[in-house]
C-alpha cells in the first residue's frame, strides 16, 4: 500500500524538499561551541531562515498530500531555495539551496503514470 502512494507522487522531490527545509531550519535552531566561545545565530538571518524552513515545508507537504499542486509548488520551492542563498545564510549552509532545487526539479519533472484508457484496444505481445 505504501510503494503505490509513493508511485503516484512526487516522492523523492518532495522528499528532497524537506530535508531541504531541514538545512534552512538549521541555522536558526543551532549553536556551536568552539572552545569557551559559543556562536549562535540570533540576526535577522535566523528569522528569515525559519520563514523559509517553513514555507519550504509547506511545498514538501503540498507535494506530497496533492500531487495536482506539483507545478506552484515546486516553482514557488525553486524561487523560494534561490532566494534563500543569499538571504538565510547561505540557504542552509549552501545544503539547503541544492536540496531545493534538486527537490523542485524533481517535483517539476515528474509526470504521474497514465494508464491506459478504457476503449483503447489491449496491446498484443509478441513473444
Amino acid at each position: 500500500m505504501l510503494t503505490t502512494w509513493r508511485h503516484t507522487r512526487p516522492w523523492w522531490g518532495g522528499l528532497l524538499l524537506a530535508l531541504s527545509a531541514a538545512f534552512l531550519f538549521l541555522p536558526a535552531v543551532s549553536s556551536f561551541r568552539v572552545g569557551d566561545l559559543l556562536i549562535s545565530f540570533s540576526t535577522i538571518g535566523g528569522v528569515s531562515t525559519a520563514l523559509f524552513g517553513s514555507l519550504m515545508t509547506v511545498c514538501a507537504v503540498a507535494v506530497l498530500s496533492r500531487p495536482s499542486t506539483r507545478i506552484p509548488a515546486g516553482v514557488g520551492a525553486m524561487v523560494l531555495a534561490l532566494t534563500a542563498l543569499p538571504a538565510a545564510n547561505l540557504g542552509g549552509f549552501v545544503a539547503g539551496t541544492v536540496l531545493g532545487v534538486v527537490g523542485s526539479a524533481a517535483c517539476l519533472a515528474w509526470q504521474p503514470a497514465t494508464s491506459p484508457s478504457p476503449s483503447a484496444p489491449p496491446s498484443r505481445r509478441t513473444e
